[in-house]
């Protein structure tokens, strides 16, 4: 009875094993990304930022697809990663910053004097010129952005940054302290 109870511990303890260590690896984030468009900033392997699909990682390296071909970059030379969240067209970015600069711009030509031979202003008060101004920007930003190349919205993956370097002001001077991690 003695054996078969050591028996049976012992399966139980493979197949727990078995059922963790998938769990345990999960919990580095950079494989959560393996499949996704991601950009590496890694300055010792390459002066300008990668960009290219996660192939696999492991505890020591990354493997990159790019245009050009495979890539396998250190962990330890990597100083920031980032993972594309999508394309998306920057729509209501320019429409916000066509109403307000042709907003402004309508604010500031109602407080303009007028030619006193017109019979009618253009537009006679500063709030009424402003929305117009803003409803024409918000018009404009949006055909803008209809026309705009999709960009990737990049995020950092979380817990990648191995180097930072914070100043803070004191007043006596400057504090620096340096975070290294992984």
């Amino acid at each position: 009875m003695e054996a078969h109870m050591a028996s049976l511990r012992v399966t139980a303890a493979a197949v727990l094993s078995l059922l963790i260590g998938p769990l345990a690896w999960a919990q580095d984030p950079v494989v959560a990304h393996v499949g996704s468009i991601v950009r590496v900033t890694a300055p010792s392997v390459s002066p300008k930022r990668l960009t290219g699909t996660l192939d696999g990682a492991n505890e020591s390296f990354l493997r990159l697809s790019t245009t050009t071909g495979p890539i396998v970059i250190p962990r330890n030379a990597i100083e920031r990663l980032e993972w594309s969240r999508g394309l998306h067209k920057p729509v209501l970015k320019r429409t916000l910053e066509g109403a307000a600069v042709l907003g402004a711009f309508g604010f500031v030509f109602g407080t303009a004097g007028h030619d006193p031979n017109e019979k009618e202003p253009l537009c006679g008060k500063r709030v009424r010129c402003a929305a117009v101004g803003a409803g024409v920007g918000a018009v404009l930003g949006l055909a803008a952005s209809a026309f705009a190349q999709p960009q990737h919205d990049w995020a950092d993956v979380p817990g990648v940054r191995r180097v930072r370097l914070i100043l803070r002001p004191r007043p006596d001077g400057v504090a620096a302290a340096l975070l290294m991690r992984w």
